[in-house]
């Protein structure tokens, strides 16, 4: 009896140690067995960061964690979480969101997102849904800098490169010439400025003239405003009464002059008058010129034979000299065709 005692005792013991061993496991994964809940499901394609024990939070409070994981059968490869929520006052609705998500740097957890339909039983499968990884999160912000970076790097490549190409030796040579004459347009510039300077400096009390000089003219410019005023009215006003006045006369009188001297070149034309019947009739011309031709003559004879028309010069010649006017007189009482 006593031994029969003794093996109940060690049985017990046994039993109490292995209770114990499975309440401590299940302590350190965070589990606790005392805590009583009901469980929820949620599908995922990917589980990666989830384990056993990890905490299901709600607006970052913890009302769970995760009791299990398996693999569904209908050969989709996605996987089945089981949730333990130990939240009483949390109540669920069948299109509660369970997303998983980066809970910190290190760990993931589940996100529960309340809907507004019916409420769920325990047992249900709630909507799941996952948010980026930390990696993916990283790399969807790094990649495009990555991109720009390198587009960067290249550009600046080609940049350096026809940099490189267009600063060769006699392009360095002429920057070089350039800076030079630049710095000495510029020297040249600094010592105008400074001649200048003193040109002012020796000048000043010249300007000060010249300023002052031009200072009264305002002021009596200003004083006189009302004189000019006045002088500019009375020239305005002898210049409207000439042209409304004298120069309409003037215009009148040689509108009319014009008249007259268009009806007399017409009268001339047409042969009235002693004026146009010189114009239109040749034979006073030929007359002139006739006459101017005997002119002549008479002069060429009185030159060669003074004898005949003064008897002052001295005697009578006892041939007289023939003079061009008496050899044409004979010509033309004799013309050389005649018989005599």
């Amino acid at each position: 009896m006593p031994k029969l005692k003794r093996q109940y005792s060690i049985a017990a013991i046994v039993i109490a140690g292995i209770a114990l061993l499975i309440f401590g496991l299940n302590y350190l994964k965070g589990m606790d067995l005392l805590r009583r809940g009901h469980t929820y499901f949620a599908v995922y394609d990917d589980v990666s960061g989830i384990n056993d024990a990890t905490a299901v939070l709600f607006n970052g409070y913890k009302v769970g964690q995760v009791v299990g994981t398996n693999m569904l059968s209908d050969g989709t490869g996605r996987i089945a979480v089981a949730m333990q929520i130990s939240e009483p006052r949390l109540k669920l609705t069948k299109d509660t969101r369970a997303e998983l998500y980066n809970a910190d740097l290190f760990n993931r957890a589940v996100r529960i997102t309340l809907g507004t339909g019916a409420p769920a039983v325990p047992g249900d499968t709630l909507p799941g849904g996952a948010g980026l990884s930390l990696t993916e999160s990283v790399s969807s912000q790094i990649d495009p800098l990555k991109r720009k970076a390198e587009a960067i790097l290249a550009s600046a490549d080609s940049v350096l490169s026809a940099v490189q190409l267009i600063l060769n030796d006699k392009a360095r040579g002429d920057i070089d010439a350039s800076f030079t004459n630049l710095r000495n347009t510029l020297e040249n510039i600094n010592a105008t400025t400074r001649k200048l300077d003193e040109l002012i400096a020796k000048e000043s009390g010249h300007i000060s003239g010249i300023l002052d000089n031009v200072d009264k003219v305002s002021t009596n410019l200003a004083a006189n405003n009302a004189h000019i005023t006045s002088i500019l009215a009375n020239m305005d006003s002898a210049t409207a009464a000439f042209a409304h006045g004298r120069m309409e006369r003037m215009m009148g009188d040689l509108e009319a002059t014009t008249a007259e001297l268009k009806d007399l070149m017409a009268r001339m034309k047409s042969g009235e008058g002693t004026l146009g019947k010189i114009m239109s009739d040749d034979s006073l011309y030929h007359n002139l010129n006739a006459a101017t031709h005997q002119m002549d003559l008479l002069l060429e004879d009185l030159r060669l034979n003074p004898h005949r028309y003064l008897s002052i010069f001295g005697r009578k010649d006892k041939l007289p000299k023939l003079s061009r006017s008496d050899i044409e007189r004979i010509r033309e009482a004799y013309p050389p065709n005649s018989q005599p």
